[in-house]
């Protein structure tokens, strides 16, 4: 039986190297190879050596010449829509061994921009939570940077760019985020979580409607925000989990338009 290290790496890449395999390139002088067990799992197998381990393995499809090296970027994670596949690096360096970077842990989904000198990964900012930036380096690997602020970028004026917009973007007019912050107070947190969430919205026909709830509690925790140009009105309610009654903003809802109350949950009259 084999207990060392490299023994165990040999015998998991016996195993995977049985198993079918999803894709296999050669970079710079080494084999790579992500595999799949066909139940489930999938490994990143470099030059006959399991590097790493998880449900669902991608590479994107060219690799990045940074410094002279070559490195493959791609995502991994446990699969499903609990979690977003996070990215990771493999360097590989000609006539060195492979080396892999991440993934990253958080569900969040992650752009990646290419620059001369390194790979910039950054989530989008969000009303319940700031933007993630980790930039890679050969030299230092993953450095996470400042997080950035979710903010407002436009005004009334970029109204009916909300067409089949989720209420995220409705937030990013500035006087509407504005409004929201200093009307909901200490209430706000909980408001942005539940609209930045799983949910849609649209224009209707006299404003913009946009709803969303969070996944895994969506009966119980939900938010809406009624837009209206003419007023330049915003409206909003929501739900928390455990806590008595639907909160709405405003208070008095003889003020909501007809259109807006329509909307939320039971009609006019809940």
């Amino acid at each position: 039986m084999m207990h060392d290290r490299a023994g165990a790496l040999a015998l998991a890449a016996v195993v995977w190297a049985a198993a079918a395999l999803a894709e296999e390139r050669q970079v710079a002088g080494h084999q790579v190879t992500v595999a799949e067990d066909g139940m489930g799992g999938a490994a990143l197998v470099v030059d006959g050596e399991v590097l790493h381990e998880n449900g669902v393995i991608f590479l994107d499809e060219a690799a990045q010449a940074l410094g002279g090296l070559s490195v493959l970027t791609g995502i991994a994670g446990s699969g499903g829509n609990a979690c977003g596949a996070a990215p990771f690096v493999l360097a590989l360096p000609e006539g060195g061994k492979a080396g892999l970077y991440g993934p990253l842990e958080g569900c969040r989904e992650f752009a990646l921009e290419v620059r001369p000198d390194s790979l910039v990964f950054s989530t989008e900012p969000l009303p319940s939570e700031p933007g993630e930036v980790w930039t890679w380096t050969p030299a230092e690997g993953f450095v996470q940077g400042p997080p950035v602020a979710f903010g407002g970028t436009s005004g009334w004026e970029a109204f009916d760019s909300l067409a089949g917009q989720h209420p995220v973007e409705a937030l990013k007019l500035t006087p509407v985020l504005e409004a929201l912050q200093a009307g909901l107070g200490p209430d706000y947190a909980a408001f942005a979580e539940r609209i930045s969430d799983l949910g849609s919205g649209d224009l209707t026909a006299k404003g913009y409607l946009g709803q969303a709830c969070l996944k895994y509690s969506c009966e119980t925790d939900w938010a809406i925000l009624y837009l209206d140009p003419a007023s330049q009105g915003v409206f909003a309610s929501w739900a928390v989990a455990g806590e008595d009654g639907v909160r709405f903003w405003p208070q008095d809802r003889a003020l909501w338009p007809p259109e807006a109350m329509v909307a939320l949950p039971g009609g006019p009259e809940d």
